[in-house]
């Protein structure tokens, strides 16, 4: 592990990064964010380390007040994540409703008078200003 910079270099608590405080902050997350989602959310271990390790870097605390902190880190950031994806899962199963001209729920169709239909193909340009031609 790198030592970290912003407090005495090489201090890291006695503890901290051992496997039983790992496996602790997992099962806590698992249980937080058990209270909102239906599935068993499971953290990997890398990403528990990075968050803790961020934390140390921040501030250096007594280890509950650190287990504290990743834990409200993991638990926000995996809220963030499962929001971000529902709503572009959201985007995405709308889109292409969304960009039909027919309307199934009202059986209506787009109103066809306001469209502009483009002037080409050899006929001739209706409404433009008046032309001369001078001899």
């Amino acid at each position: 592990m790198a030592y970290v910079q912003t407090i005495f270099p090489g201090f890291v608590p006695d503890g901290f990064f051992y496997d039983d405080n790992i496996e602790f902050i997992r099962n806590k997350v698992a249980e937080v964010l058990g209270w909102e989602f239906v599935q068993t959310i499971v953290m990997d271990r890398a990403s528990v380390i990075r968050v803790m390790q961020r934390v140390l870097e921040e501030r250096l605390e007594s280890i509950p007040f650190m287990n504290q902190r990743v834990i409200m880190y993991l638990c926000s950031e995996y809220r963030w994540h499962s929001y971000t994806t529902r709503k572009h899962l959201n985007w995405e199963e709308k889109y292409i409703e969304s960009q039909r001209l027919y309307d199934p729920t009202v059986e209506r169709g787009p109103d066809l008078q306001i469209i502009k239909l483009a002037n080409r193909l050899g006929q001739p340009k209706i409404g433009d200003t008046v032309r001369f031609v001078f001899m």
